[in-house]
Parts: C-alpha cells; sequence; structure tokens
C-alpha cells in the first residue's frame, strides 16, 4: 500500500476528542497501595528527653514568629530558656543535617525563643475540681506541678527553700542567671496559674487527692531535703519523683532529664486522677513512629533553603532565622509540595485553609510517585 503524504489538516483521521475533565472516571478503584501523609519523629525529638517538637517550633522561628515558636516550646516545657542554656542537647547529636555539613544549633534556637517569646499559650483544660499538691519545687516537681495545671488541676507546690527551682539556685550566675531562672519561674506560673509557697516546714491545706514528692529538687543531706522528708512522712497516697542516682547533685547539662522526670510523672498522677478513662482515650491516640534515618537528601530542595536564608539577611534576628532556615524538617510536612509537583494525575492537593497536604482518594492508582518525590519521609505507601 503505497504512503499517504499529510499535506493538510484535513487529511488527518477522525479521532474521539473529548473537552471534559475525566474527574467522573474514579480511578482510585485500581490502587492496591495507598499514600498516607503522617508526620513522624525526627531523630533530634526522639532523643529529646522533654521530646519537645523541634522541627515545628524551628519552622516557626523561621517566620519569625517567635511567639508561636515559644508557645510550642510550653505545650511540653515550661522552662526553656533552662534547658536553653543548659541542656546536654542529645538532638543536636542525632540531627540529620551532620551528614551534609553540621548540626543545627537547636540549642540555641530553644533560647531565642525563651527570651524573644512574649505571650505563650499553651492548651490549657477547664477545671476539674481536683487538688494536688507538689512537696518540693525542683526542676521536675515544676514541671509535673505545670502540666497537671494545664490539665485543669488545682495544684499548690510546697518547697523549704527560699526560691523555688530547687538545685537550679546552686548553678553559677554565668551559666543561669538568677534574673533568667526568676523570669522563667514566674512566666510558668502565669501560663499554668500555680500556687507556690516557699519556706514551708509542713505539708498544709489538704485534703489533696494526690500528692507528688520531688525527691530530685534537692541534694541529699541538706536542709530542705531533711523537711521534705518530714513532710512526705504525712503522705498517706501519693508519687514519688526520683533519680536513679538523686543521692548526688545533679549537673547542668541534666536539666532536660529533670523536665522529661517531671513531665512523666505528670502523665503518671493524670492516669491515677484520671482512671481507666483516660488510659482508654490515651490508646485511641494514633502512634507516631520515628523517621527512616534514610532521607533523601539528593532530593532536598536546597535552592529554597538558601533563598530562605537570603531572605532573612538584613531582617531582625536575621543569624537566628538563617540557622532555622538549615532545618531540614526530617519527618515532618513542611509544604514544600514535591509531591503535588511530582504527582502524574494531580492526586496530592493543598488544603491551603488547613496548611496540609490531603490525597485525592477517588482518583489516586497508588503509583509511589509522591512517596518517591517527598524528602523527608512523611509520605508512605500502606495496604490500607
Amino acid at each position: 500500500m503505497a504512503k499517504i503524504k499529510i499535506e493538510s489538516v484535513d487529511q488527518l483521521p477522525i479521532m474521539p476528542l473529548t473537552i471534559e475533565d475525566m474527574t467522573w472516571n474514579r480511578t482510585g478503584s485500581w490502587r492496591l497501595l495507598t499514600p498516607v501523609v503522617g508526620d513522624k519523629i525526627p531523630p533530634c525529638q526522639g532523643s529529646c528527653p522533654i521530646g519537645q517538637p523541634i522541627p515545628e517550633f524551628i519552622q516557626a522561628a523561621l517566620e519569625g514568629d517567635w511567639d508561636l515558636a515559644l508557645s510550642q516550646l510550653m505545650e511540653h516545657n515550661p522552662l526553656p530558656g533552662v534547658t536553653g542554656r543548659l541542656c546536654y542537647h542529645p538532638c543536636q547529636a542525632k540531627c540529620l543535617r551532620r551528614k551534609m555539613d553540621r548540626a543545627v544549633e537547636i540549642k540555641a534556637l530553644e533560647n531565642a525563643a525563651a527570651e524573644r517569646g512574649r505571650l505563650p499559650r499553651p492548651v490549657k483544660k477547664p477545671a476539674t475540681g481536683r487538688r494536688v499538691a507538689v512537696l518540693g519545687a525542683g526542676l521536675a516537681g515544676l514541671t509535673a506541678a505545670y502540666h497537671l495545671a494545664l490539665r485543669g488541676c488545682q495544684v499548690l507546690v510546697l518547697d523549704p527553700a527560699e526560691r523555688p527551682g530547687g538545685f537550679l539556685n546552686d548553678i553559677a550566675s554565668d551559666k543561669l542567671p538568677p534574673e533568667v531562672l526568676d523570669r522563667e519561674v514566674q512566666r510558668l506560673i502565669s501560663v499554668a496559674g500555680l500556687d507556690i509557697k516557699t519556706c514551708m516546714q509542713d505539708l498544709e491545706g489538704g485534703p489533696y487527692e494526690l500528692v507528688l514528692i520531688d525527691r530530685t529538687a534537692h541534694p541529699a543531706g541538706s536542709l530542705e531535703e531533711t523537711v521534705l522528708k518530714k513532710m512526705a512522712a504525712q503522705v498517706l497516697d501519693g508519687l514519688e519523683i526520683t533519680w536513679e542516682s538523686s543521692s548526688a547533685s545533679f549537673k547542668a547539662s541534666q536539666v532536660s532529664r529533670a523536665v522529661g522526670l517531671g513531665l512523666q510523672a505528670a502523665l503518671q498522677a493524670e492516669r491515677r486522677l484520671g482512671g481507666d478513662e483516660l488510659v482508654q482515650a490515651e490508646a485511641a491516640q494514633p502512634e507516631r513512629v520515628l523517621v527512616p534515618a534514610a532521607v533523601k537528601f539528593e532530593r532536598l530542595p536546597d535552592e529554597k533553603t538558601m533563598r530562605l536564608e537570603a531572605a532573612a539577611a538584613g531582617e531582625p534576628d536575621a543569624s537566628l532565622r538563617a540557622e532555622a532556615g538549615r532545618c531540614l524538617s526530617c519527618g515532618t510536612c513542611n509544604l514544600c509540595q514535591s509531591c503535588v509537583l511530582g504527582c502524574p494525575d494531580a492526586c496530592c492537593l493543598l488544603d491551603e485553609e488547613k496548611q496540609r497536604i490531603i490525597i485525592d482518594l477517588y482518583h489516586c492508582k497508588g503509583c509511589g510517585i509522591c512517596s518517591y518525590e517527598c524528602p523527608r519521609g512523611v509520605l508512605a505507601l500502606e495496604n490500607v
């Protein structure tokens, strides 16, 4: 058969053509695996004894919103100005940015949030009417009291010393100035609505549904420890906050571990106060897992980080915001939209109102390109 030479459009064969979209064709029924969007626990947060939301507060710092950064920290840690100065920062040892150049200065950014942030607004639950006493205003005791107060308890903190803070008052002023400690304590009191009484010799103001005893507040053998033991002897039902080496003095670098002890004590106390209902509610919460160590560095939008650093230049806190711009947001979606750009069927969408990525499961075929394009391990294919 002789080959036909096409010389005009009129000679083209008739072909089917539609000017409508294909949304009616729900190709999601073809899917075997489903892309699921879910933040993971990054290595920095997983190594933090307090479990602070590190990528989230750093993102707020990057945007210059120090109030939000402080609020996010104080959802977990009532004394970020203390830990931001003294902590041995295990988070930085696990920072995956080290594989590229050097770890993000998380400790410095935490301290900056404590210094610059104002009016923190952690979520506080309505009053439950339950009364709790905490013996010892050390780091662990203050932390436990703070979290129980945020959970709606009426909390009274008693300490035989003249000032709250426990062993923090013995730290050299060049490492922790007294005015910084005073500011941090006053801020947690105002945020949580705590009542702290110092120079106390006996347990007063009862009855209490629960009494927490902070054995870590003062070094063993001191007058304060002796009074605490006397007060604890009056307690019929209570929880003790202890340290594996409570007979020895704390090191300044151990502050985050002390805060972590207080947080765990508050959770334990809440379980005892809340009973089975709270335990069931906790069990219903989805479990977050650690982000895989293999963050896809080759797919990270380095040019975006460079733009963020450039944008911060010349602005207030420029060096701090530039440092925040180095965070890779491991395991945490920062709306880089690599998945949106990579999806061949336009099934990855940005919800601008809620500022999150959503998947159009009516049309997603589960090809996995979005998971491949996601550099931070947020998008994973699952058999759901």
